[in-house]
């Protein structure tokens, strides 16, 4: 009987808590390897494509950027060479016009000279 309290008191004293612990780390370690890694590593590399994604996505969107900078300097270059020309037209039409002025004022200073005598008369 006193062969039994012995293996008793080894199957429940530090010893078997010594055991009962590796195992249980055994255990976990095997669980975390076969079952959380690999679901880690397929969270890792969903989120890297994720990011691949988005990168590539990034560059597009700076190329069609570029294209259209590229576009909006080429419409800003045409407007400042359609306001040129219109700025020259418009001083051509107020030289024209201010001549027409003149002349019209010189011909005027002889209609009035003209008609003055002719109502004194």
């Amino acid at each position: 009987m006193e062969q039994h309290l012995e293996i008793i008191s080894l199957l429940t004293g530090p010893a078997s808590s010594v055991v009962l612990l590796v195992g249980i780390v055994w255990y976990a370690a095997r669980f975390v390897k076969e079952t959380v890694v690999p679901a880690g590593s397929a969270l890792v590399v969903k989120h890297l494509a994720q990011v691949d994604a988005m990168i590539e996505q990034s560059e597009a969107e700076r190329l069609s950027h570029d294209a259209d900078r590229v576009a909006w300097l080429s419409s800003m270059r045409e407007c400042h060479d359609q306001g040129s020309k219109i700025l020259e037209t418009t001083e051509r039409v107020e030289r024209k016009v201010g001549g027409l002025y003149g002349r019209h004022e010189v011909l005027q200073a002889k209609v009035d000279a003209v008609v003055k005598p002719a109502a004194g008369v």
